[in-house]
């Protein structure tokens, strides 16, 4: 099978380089990578629908690659993700194939037709296997990928430590940015807490570090000093808002060592990177998103749709991008569909921007939290308690997951939720309330949920 996508001739332009080395030494090169898409083309046959179930290991990422690079449409899940979600999504989206870990193919259902731009589908929800989808083109993923590349000045010398998963929005930025370049990938299964994390940093001479809050605040935690490996240069966060504090502390220890710690914002739905905080405005601006990534646009809308421009004044984000998703997914019939957006997103996320240009995010207009990197949507969580009959509601903030509910025992209802969407236990609380705080028509007050947490048992 030949195909047209743009990846296929950047991905054979870096020849025998290695493109990505895991823990257990394993190396595959940008041949190999090429030579995976070649043997899933002849077993599949034609242009197909495929799930990949991806795990941090080469052979998983030289993977992703490859299909990347192919001609197929790839939604790119968690090996480990609950079998019922697994099976939910293979019901509604009919996929022609599964790939597992090791690359061995298993035929699904098949019979959903394709746009023929249609190139990746990711999860708007991390790993809780949501079943809407964003739909994306291969070309928009790549300029995505050459924006990042552009603003870090990545090279083929980089060797990126990577310990966020494929199927995260942030984690498949990484990959394929430096894959754009033809850096060699160092994958690790290991996390920030284990010894092997912090071997493999050192002994794989990495040149950067990519995190979400909970990362950069368990290193924090470690001790800053756990950084001291000489060819460690740039670390990159994402996923979440990092306190200002912490993040004036990682300024401060990138200033005195010679380092770049940068802070970036994104949204599934753009491919995913918006914006960034050039190095030299972290100490000053410790908690801004930034300025927005080349190629990236960002207006601010006021309630009344006209566009913002004084300093210090609130809008909703408006962004026009050429890594826009072409829209969303919520069966198999929207594969069919094609670009709905035309480039411009509506974030839900409300910012400013002060004198200087820098945007800083003052509230989320949506029913979203990131758990530790992995965004979450509320409503997922409620139609999982209706399923499971127990009255209940979710919210809260980053990284903390709350669920009030009217009946259940709570640490039953508790770990059935992380059973359901692989939650990090850490992440998730819940709570008994005699009855929610409703209205007297009955409609839930979400804004007394918090009050009502506070008064729970």
């Amino acid at each position: 099978m030949t195909t047209g996508n743009p990846w296929a001739a950047i991905l054979a332009g870096h020849g025998d380089a290695v493109a990505v080395r895991d823990d257990a030494g394993t190396a595959l090169s940008y041949a190999d990578v090429l030579a995976l898409r070649a043997r899933f083309d002849a077993t599949l046959g034609r242009r197909s629908l495929v799930f990949l179930r991806t795990a941090n290991s080469a052979v998983s990422v030289a993977a992703w690659l490859a299909l990347l690079a192919s001609d197929h449409a790839t939604l790119a899940i968690e090996h480990d993700l609950a079998p019922e979600r697994l099976a939910a999504l293979v019901d509604l989206y009919r996929p022609d194939a599964i790939i597992d870990p090791e690359t061995t193919i298993t035929p699904g259902p098949g019979g959903t037709a394709l746009h023929p731009d249609l190139s990746v589908l990711l999860s708007t929800s991390g790993s809780t296997g949501s079943p809407k989808l964003a739909r994306f083109t291969a070309a928009a993923l790549l300029a995505n990928a050459a924006a990042i590349a552009d603003y870090l000045g990545l090279t083929a010398a980089e060797r990126p430590f990577l310990a966020l998963p494929t199927s995260y929005s942030y984690g498949m930025s990484v990959i394929n940015s430096h894959a754009l370049v033809g850096a060699c990938i160092e994958v690790t299964a290991h996390g920030v807490m284990q010894a092997g994390f912090w071997d493999g940093l050192k002994n794989r001479a990495a040149t950067s570090l990519s995190g979400v809050p909970f990362h950069y605040d368990a290193i924090r935690r470690l001790g800053l000093d756990r950084l001291a490996t000489p060819t460690l240069i740039t670390l990159t966060q994402a996923g979440g808002k990092l306190p200002a504090p912490v993040a004036a502390k990682y300024a401060e220890w990138a200033a005195a060592n010679g380092r770049r710690f940068i802070t970036m914002y994104g949204q599934t739905e753009a491919g995913p990177r918006l914006t960034w905080l050039p190095p030299e405005y972290l100490a000053s601006h410790a908690g801004a998103i930034g300025v927005p990534i080349p190629g990236v646009t960002i207006d601010l809308i006021a309630a009344d749709g006209s566009v913002i421009t004084e300093p210090g004044v609130s809008g909703e984000m408006r962004c026009s991008s050429p890594a826009i998703m072409m829209g969303y997914a919520q069966g198999a019939a929207d594969l069919a569909r094609g670009d709905e957006l035309g480039g411009v997103l509506m974030t839900g996320d409300l910012a400013s921007r002060d004198e200087a240009g820098i945007l800083s995010i003052t509230s989320r207009a949506s029913r979203m939290i990131k758990l530790f990197g992995t965004r979450v949507n509320l409503d997922d969580i409620d139609a999982q308690l209706a399923r499971m009959d127990v009255p209940g509601v979710s919210f809260g903030q980053d990284d903390q997951l709350r669920v009030l509910v009217e009946a259940g025992d709570t640490e039953t209802v508790r770990a059935a939720l992380i059973a359901a969407f692989s939650f990090p236990p850490r992440g998730l609380m819940v709570k008994a309330v005699a009855s929610l705080p409703r209205a007297s028509s009955g409609k839930l007050l979400y804004g007394a949920l918090g009050q009502a947490w506070e008064a729970a048992t």
